[in-house]
């Protein structure tokens, strides 16, 4: 079992065991969190900056995500750096330490939105601007979520 949290537990420190079917929600999370973060920061980003001719083989992921942001494909406010500083940070934590599973869980759930957000902002960009609608990828449509807002 892995520890867990509530919202409002994680923001007092509180952890919680999770059960058999919360872990494997847990992992499914992190698994798509990851998968999305990689599929905006490495190929759908790396798309457009190609077809508006930026030359991306040699720029960091911070100066794409610049470039995107500069042409009106991904809002800043959204700071995307940060679910990819996120990923990163997925990638390197240990299953053991429960108070940091809690901690990035809690992030996870936090930044998903912008993640999403910004997935669907580069999908209406390349829509507008290129041929988008012949990717054959679809915006993503969250029910309303407590505690994401309206």
């Amino acid at each position: 079992m892995r520890a867990g949290f509530s919202s409002d537990a994680a923001r007092c420190g509180k952890i919680n065991i999770l059960t058999d079917e919360q872990e494997e929600s847990f992992d499914a999370l992190l698994l798509r969190f990851n998968s999305l973060t990689a599929m905006v920061q490495d190929h759908i980003t790396r798309g457009i900056l190609t077809l508006e001719e930026e030359d991306v083989r040699k720029k960091s992921q911070r100066d794409r995500r610049i470039l995107k942001e500069r042409l009106g494909a991904l809002k800043p406010e959204l700071n995307f750096g940060t679910p990819a500083e996120l990923r990163n940070r997925i990638a390197h934590f240990n299953p053991d330490e429960s108070a940091k599973q809690a901690e990035i869980l809690y992030e996870v759930h936090i930044r998903s939105k912008d993640l999403i957000e910004g997935y669907n902002e580069a999908l209406r960009y390349a829509d507008r601007k290129f041929f988008g609608s012949k990717l054959d990828l679809h915006p993503i449509i969250v029910p309303s979520v407590p505690g994401w807002g309206a």
